[in-house]
């Protein structure tokens, strides 16, 4: 799937591999955020397929979409836009009241074992809290 994203994103315009992270960053809203040790491969991936081309500038390199790019996203379309439809509903107003509250529930845990010097009674109880959360998010 990121090989569509990343192809996608650079037939829209020229990048180098950083922005490409940041663009999937922004895109989903802050909640999928690849690696450059996912970026880099997947662009080698796509010149070495011809998908892309390589233009040097100084240490970066910029990566341009080519005809057998455009050709394989055309070929693919339906997919394309489905991941792209599926990567904007993940950053919605919605999606931002969730991360809002997995921050504050990662805060609240974090504060609790490590500045107030939990006890081992206490640590149990915090994971029988969120084996319960998880249980009931993953049964739905």
């Amino acid at each position: 799937m990121l090989r569509y994203l990343v192809l996608d994103a650079i037939a829209q315009q020229p990048r180098h591999g950083y922005e490409l992270i940041k663009l999937l960053q922004e895109q989903s809203g802050g909640w999928y955020t690849p690696s450059a040790g996912m970026i880099y491969p997947m662009l080698t991936l796509l010149e070495e397929l011809g998908h892309v081309s390589v233009q040097a500038q100084g240490a970066k390199k910029l990566y341009a979409v080519s005809d057998a790019g455009r050709e394989f996203l055309q070929q693919n379309q339906a997919l394309v836009t489905a991941l792209r439809e599926r990567i904007a509903r993940s950053g919605g107003a919605e999606m931002e009241l969730v991360r809002e509250r997995m921050h504050a529930l990662r805060e609240a845990v974090r504060s609790r074992v490590q500045q107030r010097q939990a006890t081992p009674e206490e640590i149990d109880h915090l994971l029988a809290i969120l084996d319960r959360a998880i249980a009931q998010i993953t049964a739905r």
